[in-house]
């Protein structure tokens, strides 16, 4: 036994898991918007670094008390969505090769600075 097995999920932790996850994915919107209407690649990244993380801590508060052999298979899916933030940023940088122009400097800076 490794202690782990039939255990059940401690409210508190769930609710303060699923609380971060909310704010990663208010976050997600915020600079996603901003890096989209500035044309920033790095926000735009950043922004989906953000889903990756409300993405996962979604996932942990679902799986909180589960039997080690479905969290395995969780850990499994998990790191196909922590692929995400890599071929997304890729993706926005190959796009953005076709137009140089720098993002606003200032809403770049304040959405960062949010971050």
């Amino acid at each position: 036994m490794t202690g782990f097995e039939n255990q059940q999920a401690d409210p508190t932790l769930r609710r303060v898991v699923i609380a971060v996850a909310l704010a990663n994915a208010a976050y997600f919107g915020i600079e996603f918007a901003v890096g989209l209407a500035i044309g920033s690649v790095s926000l735009f990244a950043d922004s989906v670094d953000f889903l990756e993380d409300a993405s996962v801590n979604l996932l942990i508060a679902v799986a909180l008390g589960w039997e080690p052999r479905q969290r395995a298979r969780l850990g499994m899916l998990m790191a196909a969505i922590l692929l995400a933030p890599a071929l997304a940023g890729l993706w926005t940088a190959l796009h953005k090769l076709t137009s140089l122009a720098p993002p606003a400097p200032v809403p770049l800076t304040l959405a960062g600075t949010g971050a």
